[in-house]
């Protein structure tokens, strides 16, 4: 049986994020600040994102030249424009998160020890994944199954991040 992360000492922050429509680069950003001034984001730091949170955290790194110990970035949505056929509320949210040439060139230069898990039932576009892999120079885990590794599809355990997780700390 593997140990909890508060067995192994580890904490663990989860700050509440607005999503969906609410979701912006603005709003992600003052909510980290806080935890960087204060020093809860450190060197020692590993950083998990998810979906468009990735895009948020790689805009935010470059412009507080924060290098955390680790970065994985699970699912990676939003980072790069892809026609769709959506016309909800997303085509907004994406619109403002797009990462930009100086942002993946930050992620590629300066953040340490990358990882991006994604699955082949996720977006129908493993191209997306990638480039996004190579874009950052990070190392890719392909799983079967995990869709967008959420809720919505009843993702509630990913022991693969677990397991890296453990190695990283």
């Amino acid at each position: 049986m593997q140990a909890s992360f508060a067995e192994k000492g580890i904490e663990v922050l989860l700050p509440e994020f607005p999503i969906r429509e609410e979701s912006s680069y603005d709003k992600f950003n003052n909510i980290l600040t806080p935890y960087l001034q204060q020093g809860k984001l450190s060197k020692n730091t590993i950083v998990v994102g998810h979906s468009i949170g990735n895009a948020y955290f790689i805009r935010f790194a470059r412009e507080h030249k924060f290098v955390p110990k680790a970065y994985i970035a699970v699912a990676p949505g939003a980072v790069y424009e892809y026609p769709s056929t959506r016309k909800d509320y997303i085509v907004a949210v994406k619109k403002q998160a797009y990462l930009q040439k100086i942002d993946l060139q930050y992620a590629k230069k300066s953040l340490k020890n990358k990882y991006c898990l994604y699955s082949d039932e996720d977006d129908n576009n493993i191209e997306k994944f990638t480039r996004f892999i190579s874009d950052i120079g990070a190392n890719g885990i392909h799983l079967d199954g995990y869709n967008h590794f959420d809720g919505y599809h009843r993702i509630y355990k990913i022991p693969e991040l677990n397991e890296l997780l453990f190695t990283l700390v």
